[in-house]
């Protein structure tokens, strides 16, 4: 072979390789994005001021983790428990951009969006953004077995301290989730629920 069709062939060589490469090159930059998958998260037996002391127990949907209530002034909490009344990071409770919305009679699976509007706030210690009193918001009271248990088809759609969303689903009030529920034997104010939270920060929960 004479030397000019050697340097021919390993031109040739080095052309096919760098096709192939940009090739790749492109075919990397043309994948889509990883998406972010939701899924449903379940916390049990979340301790709500069992001393009854009027401190709310505060928690981090993004962590699924309880926060100090010496950050009750930060946004690292999104939602608080105490008794029977839930709050969020909102209004005169915390600094951050919180709401609530309740839904009536819905399947916590159907709902695969957040609303874009009608989040109530935290506007006084009683005008909370989550209703309280039997019947009014996620439980009811039967003052003759004094028995608080969730109502069914109530979901909580959540906007957290830093604006992203979450729905909620109170499971049970009592510690165990016991069925039946004996008020005299079973210890009371211990949250199991569930929630989904959509971390990308749009209001879709699939």
């Amino acid at each position: 072979m004479k030397k000019q069709d050697i340097i021919i062939a390993l031109w040739l060589i080095f052309a096919i390789a760098l096709i192939s490469s940009c090739s790749k090159s492109e075919d990397n930059n043309s994948q889509s994005p990883p998406t972010t998958t939701v899924k449903a998260v379940t916390i049990y037996d979340l301790p709500a001021d069992t001393g009854k002391k009027g401190i709310f127990t505060l928690f981090s949907l993004k962590d699924s983790t309880i926060v100090s209530n010496s950050d009750s002034l930060t946004t690292k909490w999104d939602i608080g428990f105490a008794g029977t009344t839930i709050i969020t990071n909102s209004g005169v409770r915390g600094p951050g951009q919180g709401g609530a919305i309740l839904l009536k009679d819905v399947d916590f699976n159907s709902v695969k969006e957040a609303p874009e509007t009608g989040y109530r706030i935290e506007n006084s210690l009683k005008d909370l953004a989550i209703p309280t009193g039997s019947g009014n918001g996620w439980y009811n009271y039967d003052p003759q077995t004094h028995i608080v248990s969730p109502i069914p088809g109530r979901v909580i759609i959540i906007r957290t301290a830093d604006g992203k969303y979450a729905k909620l689903q109170i499971i049970s009030y009592w510690k165990g989730n016991p069925q039946p529920i004996d008020p005299y034997q079973h210890k009371e104010r211990y949250y199991t629920f569930k929630y989904v939270y959509q971390p990308d920060g749009s209001r879709k929960f699939e």
